[in-house]
This record gives structure tokens, sequence and C-alpha cells, in this order.
């Protein structure tokens, strides 16, 4: 908890005329302007402050993921200290642990916050995106692509469960008999579970036909539902959903491989 006077008086960091200054700036959305001599503790109070100048987004870019995780962590103190904006809008993009075209898969964990990081940057629910150069250098895809990861269900509403369960699969979540870690899912006729990354439990869905007729969580360990839901959301646990275009391009790649690595071993004979 923090107390009153300590934000009363970080309050004044936006009295000076140098921040003045900045926010006009900021507020005019057209140019640059530099800002410099902030020691750490300094960018941990000013960026937030700066991110709700500008009323959009901002991207902080840092040289390595080390760099980001040390500053995602820095901003939210300062945005807890100074109330600024809240903790949880600073968000952490992390660039892949390998390189590309290194025929490598990137880490799971890594390919789960990235997914939903993007789905929460495009949808709005970020303040401050905190990421390293090699993250901002891959090719990114429009925003509608990062739109769909992710699904929002609330009771009531018609889906098909059986095109719900095709989009899971898609987003990396993985089909199993019963349902006790982030991730996974199991569908029993008309009853879903389902367990979203950052969800503190699973929720178990029941379908009517096609209508949502209840949501509830449940404990993973003795499979009891517990509290009723209204509305939940399914994160991404990738951001390259497994469609029909992409692995049949991922086919066609690794055929091409095999048959360029066939002519190579006839031309060595």
């Amino acid at each position: 908890m923090i107390l009153p006077f300590v934000r009363e008086i970080l309050a004044e960091l936006e009295q000076s005329s140098a921040f003045e200054r900045v926010r006009r700036h900021l507020s005019l959305g057209t140019g640059r302007r530099r800002v410099s001599g902030l020691t750490a503790t300094g960018r941990a109070l000013y960026i937030p402050l700066f991110a709700r100048a500008a009323k959009t987004p901002v991207v902080v870019v840092v040289p390595d993921n080390k760099a980001a995780e040390a500053l995602q962590l820095a901003l939210r103190a300062g945005c807890d200290l100074a109330g600024s904006i809240d903790p949880k809008r600073v968000l952490r993009l992390p660039a892949h642990d390998v390189l590309p075209f290194e025929n490598l898969s990137p880490h799971p964990d890594i390919q789960e916050q990235r997914a939903a990081v993007l789905w929460k940057f495009v949808t709005g629910a970020a303040s401050i995106l905190v990421a390293p150069v090699e993250a901002l250098a891959l090719r990114l895809f429009p925003r509608s692509y990062y739109n769909g990861l992710a699904l929002k269900l609330e009771r009531g509403e018609e889906v098909d469960i059986g095109m719900l369960v095709e989009h899971l699969a898609s987003v990396g979540y993985a089909q199993v008999d019963l349902v006790e870690m982030p991730g996974q899912f199991a569908r029993r006729g008309g009853i879903l579970d389902v367990y979203s990354p950052e969800a503190d439990r699973p929720i178990r869905v029941d379908f009517f036909g096609d209508e949502i007729e209840s949501m509830r969580k449940f404990d993973p360990e003795t499979q009891r539902s517990s509290t009723a839901m209204d509305d939940a959301l399914l994160l991404p646990l990738t951001e390259t959903p497994a469609t029909e275009k992409l692995l049949g391009a991922v086919h066609a790649r690794l055929s091409r491989q095999r048959l360029e690595g066939a002519d190579t071993d006839e031309d060595d004979t």
C-alpha cells in the first residue's frame, strides 16, 4: 500500500517546466524530442508520466531480453508509486531465444508470452510496451491477425463448440482427457473444460446446443466446479496459429529441402 503523502510528493514531478514542454509536444503527436539526464529511478517514474501525457501506447526499445525484464519491473514499481497508470498495463514483448532460419522453435514460454502480449497490445490493453530491438526487428502481421488470437466467451451467446475446439488446438492448446494445467482443454459432449494462460483456475463451459448455458471455475485437483462466471477470456499460447495454410507452407518447404538435399547427394556421387 502506497501512502497518500508519497504520491503527493511524486505529483510534483509533473510541475517542472521541462516536463510541461515534453507534455505539450506529446499532445501534438508529431516530431521528436530528446530527453536526457534521467537516472534509472527517473526513467521508472517519468516514462509512465510521458505515456499518460501521450494518451497513446508507448513502445520503449531496449538492447535485449534481460534489459527488458529489468525495465518492466522498474516501470511497474514507478507506476505503483506515482499512481500514473495501472502497473498491469506495462507489458514486455520478449525476443525469440533462437535465430531465424535455425530450424528451431522458440521456447514455449516465450511463444505464450509473445502471443498474449501482442493480443493485448492491439486490443488496447497496454499503455507501455517494453521490447528488445530484436523483437521489434521481426516482421509482424496486421492488427486484425493478432486480434483473432484470443477468444472471449459470454454466458448466453451462441458458439459452435466444434469451431471453438479447432481454434483452441490451432493456438497451441493441447487436448487431454483431464484438464490439470494451463494450455489444456478437454471436451465431453456438450461440456468443455479449458485452462487459459494467466487464469487462476480452469473453467467448465456447459453448452445447450450452441448456446453457452453456464461457465464455472473448477479445481483442477478435485475437478469440482465452484465460482460461476458471466464471461471468460481464452488467451493464445502461440502467435502463429497452426492453420491449414501454414501447415501446407511448412510441408512444401520441408519437401523442397528434402529434394535439394537429394540433388546434392547425387552430385557428390
